[in-house]
């Protein structure tokens, strides 16, 4: 049994390349059940800064390969493109990179608590889809609750967590448009609606919400107490906004370059972009407008680098949270990888002993039912008191996987034998 995760991140992927591989939430479910088509278990993460394949299989495969032929054919972008910047886990190395994911302790901004509603979104689908098995399960459930016990035991978390509130700090830099400019915030899921919460927050109160759909606006607008326009409006609030944060889930550009430039024109105050979407919401070129400010995720790593350093004492408190979280993963893990072969042990002696117990039965037909259930019960019973020992070792959570190997060619018990007994757990 393997577990393998493949993943590109805001780290050392461009967001050009991160945009072609993302997935929108709608297209999961259909992404979940060709995946599982190739793996026992499988699972997405599809984020503004990460995408992530994870995978569990019982038989000895190339599970990487599998994972990146998966990826390049569900996004039609060939491998050649993700390669280099691609990041592959196994086993021990999957639980510990999740397990800091859910604590916030492999995102952008430190601590950050988005990740937890992210990976909670994505295991929900995962499970409707049939994807997710018992070792994926406990995963990643014991992520969540590992990521849980670091935030509460330590400072990670204090201060800003998100994306959007290091957007925030970038606002900062122009106060005056901050408190009393116009805000227009374009979408009206999980980061519009932290978008809000956070403005709301900072003190800005002419806040405008445009999305596709008329009535999630609507919603959200009246949960926050600030103001909306259907989405034909949109070049008219543009024009008449000083901040916009756009955070849309849209396959391409929502801003063009020529409607910025429209709505710069004759401007005597800066025109600030936070692009928070991938792929992105806004045209790269609008950088060169004069006037016109433009963030995406990429351009916020520095501020999260500060925001890093200051909390390096508090991660490291964490990092050890996670360990020993880790650790007890593995030593349930490490029973389960024994389970098959323990299986497959006492099948072989079974069968060996229902075969000599068929022939020595068959020699002494003058024996009563009370003897030949007595010597059923002395062959069960040696069985049993031989395989004891064994079984206990292989059931250590410190026993290697060379004692597997060595207990599979003493007692002749070929890998079909084993992936045959897992398949039925």
């Amino acid at each position: 049994m393997q577990i393998t995760l493949i993943g590109v991140h805001q780290r050392n992927t461009p967001v050009t390349v991160r945009e072609r591989l993302a997935f929108a939430l709608n297209e999961l479910p259909d992404a979940l059940l060709a995946l599982h088509q190739r793996v026992d278990e499988g699972f997405i993460l599809s984020t503004c800064n990460r995408v992530e394949v994870c995978a569990v299989t019982r038989e000895p495969v190339a599970d990487d390969e599998i994972l990146i032929s998966f990826l390049s054919e569900q996004r039609g972008v060939d491998a050649a493109v993700f390669a280099p910047s691609l990041y592959i886990h196994r086993n021990e190395a999957v639980v510990r990179h999740l397990y800091r994911l859910a604590a916030g302790l492999d995102s952008m901004v430190l601590g950050e608590d988005q990740i937890v509603g992210q990976v909670k979104e994505a295991l929900a689908i995962a499970h409707a889809a049939g994807a997710i098995g018992p070792v994926l399960h406990r995963v990643l459930h014991g992520a969540l609750a590992a990521g849980k016990q670091a935030r509460a035991n330590t400072g990670i978390a204090a201060g800003h967590v998100s994306v959007v509130s290091v957007a925030l700090d970038a606002m900062r830099r122009f106060p005056d448009l901050l408190a009393q400019g116009r805000v227009l915030v374009i979408g009206a899921g999980h980061i519009a609606e932290l978008a809000l919460k956070h403005l709301r927050a900072a003190g800005a109160s002419n806040i405008t919400v445009i999305n596709r759909t008329a009535a999630r606006a609507q919603t959200l607008a009246n949960h926050y107490d600030v103001a909306w326009r259907s989405w034909s409006d949109l070049e008219d609030a543009l024009a008449m906004s000083d901040i916009v944060v756009s955070c849309t889930s849209a396959p391409g550009i929502v801003l063009s370059q020529q409607m910025v430039e429209r709505a710069a024109a004759g401007r005597s105050t800066p025109l600030l972009l936070f692009d928070l979407a991938v792929p992105r919401d806004i045209d790269q070129g609008v950088a060169e407008i004069p006037g016109v400010y433009l963030h995406d995720v990429d351009a916020l790593e520095p501020i999260c680098r500060t925001n890093r350093a200051l909390r390096a004492a508090e991660a490291e408190r964490a990092e050890t949270i996670i360990e020993g979280e880790v650790a007890k993963f593995m030593e349930w893990w490490a029973v389960q990888q024994a389970v098959p072969t323990i299986r497959a042990l006492r099948k072989r002696a079974e069968d060996i002993r229902d075969a000599e117990i068929r022939r020595a039965l068959a020699r002494c037909p003058e024996l009563s039912p009370q003897q030949r259930e007595t010597v059923i019960a002395l062959s069960t019973a040696i069985i049993n008191k031989l395989l004891h020992e064994p079984i206990v070792a292989l059931r250590d959570p410190e026993a290697s996987g060379e004692l597997l190997t060595a207990v599979r060619r003493l007692f002749n018990i070929d890998d079909t034998a084993v992936y045959t007994s897992a398949n039925m757990t």
